[in-house]
């Protein structure tokens, strides 16, 4: 039963960390077209994606590590596992964020563009602390 968990949980977070990423990058698209007919089309898309996609896939994630870590006793085998939900707080925040900038835009172009680096980062983050277990 744990490989289930780790599957889904792993399959799961690739999700949610791919869907912030190409949301992040489809707001820099939205931010380039000048046709309005265009924006709100590529607004409806993305509030649709975030909503029904993103969300549950977030909660699979969470449900999954949740089992997963009662399942495993992971809190008994390091702190790599404390760093790793510091960093979904972090990537969940991007995705509230991510959310807003969907809604109405609230960055700047500048600072929207560059949303789509710290996400991949994190999600790098949180899959080699989840594979290596460094400390």
């Amino acid at each position: 039963m744990n490989n289930f968990f780790l599957t889904l949980h792993s399959i799961s977070m690739c999700l949610v960390v791919g869907t912030l990423f190409l949301q992040s990058l489809t707001v820099v698209f939205r931010l380039r077209l000048k046709n309005q007919g265009e924006i709100d089309g590529a607004k409806n898309i993305q509030k649709r994606i975030h909503k029904f996609i993103y969300y549950p896939i977030l909660a699979v994630t969470i449900i999954s590590g949740i089992v997963l870590s009662l399942k495993v006793d992971v809190f008994s085998g390091g702190n790599w596992i404390f760093l790793k939900l510091g960093l979904l707080i972090i990537l969940i925040i991007f995705g509230i964020l991510n959310g807003k900038q969907i809604q109405a835009d609230v960055l700047p172009k500048k600072y929207a563009m560059m949303v789509h680096i710290p996400i991949f980062l994190i999600g790098a983050g949180m899959i080699y602390l989840a594979t290596i277990k460094p400390f």
